[in-house]
């Protein structure tokens, strides 16, 4: 049965819009929620800043569609304060339009238990306590090669391309989801090289 490309489209786009909306309608109470983000094909998030306790990160391999193994990392927080959160999603449509869906908030973000799996970290990244780089001996876990860890970090005017998220808790009031057509700034970053092709 032949599918109707510009119908399915729009009922998706309309079904992710409802649940962001349904999702929104949730936390805007100040609800601490869990929020995973995973399998929606990746995301941008930015921040003017973001301040955590109990930092590590370590390396992994991840697989899509076109890599069977690309490089990607983990970062761990345990609780923290975000200021200016912007994240979104930009889908492209049948007709060649790009649709953003935003979820923004001007009110300083509370969270525990944050962990972001993420191929792209840009921003002004600074330990308060110092910080610990581990490297293990020779193994075939990738996870085991190398760690960073510190008990505090901040990041300033962070922007990450971020491959799944999931929250413990969070609380973001003032939250508002809104959708863009063609917005001007774009959410291209730099590609992770394939290690393996698919």
């Amino acid at each position: 049965m032949p599918i109707d490309k510009k119908r399915f489209a729009t009922v998706f786009l309309v079904g992710n819009l409802l649940l962001l909306g349904v999702g929104a309608g949730v936390v805007m109470g100040g609800v601490a929620v869990a929020v995973p983000t995973a399998g929606v094909g990746g995301f941008t998030v930015t921040f003017d800043e973001l301040k955590g306790q109990g930092f590590q990160q370590y390396a992994t391999l991840e697989n899509n569609s076109d890599c069977s193994a690309y490089p990607a990392s983990v970062a761990q927080i345990e609780e923290g304060t975000i200021e200016g959160l912007n994240l979104y999603k930009d889908i492209e449509s049948p007709t060649g339009d790009t649709v953003r869906v935003l979820i923004t908030t001007d009110e300083t973000v509370q969270f525990t238990g944050l962990t972001q799996k993420f191929t792209y970290l840009n921003g002004d990244l600074t330990f308060d306590q110092g910080q610990r780089i581990e490297a293990g001996a020779p193994s075939s876990d990738v996870e085991d090669q190398l760690s960073l860890s510190s008990p505090a970090i901040t990041i300033e005017d962070g922007r990450i391309k971020a491959q799944s998220q999931f929250v413990e808790s969070i609380t973001l009031k003032g939250t508002v989801v809104k959708t863009e057509v063609n917005p001007n700034e774009s959410a291209d970053m730099p590609e992770s090289a394939c290690a393996q092709p698919a």
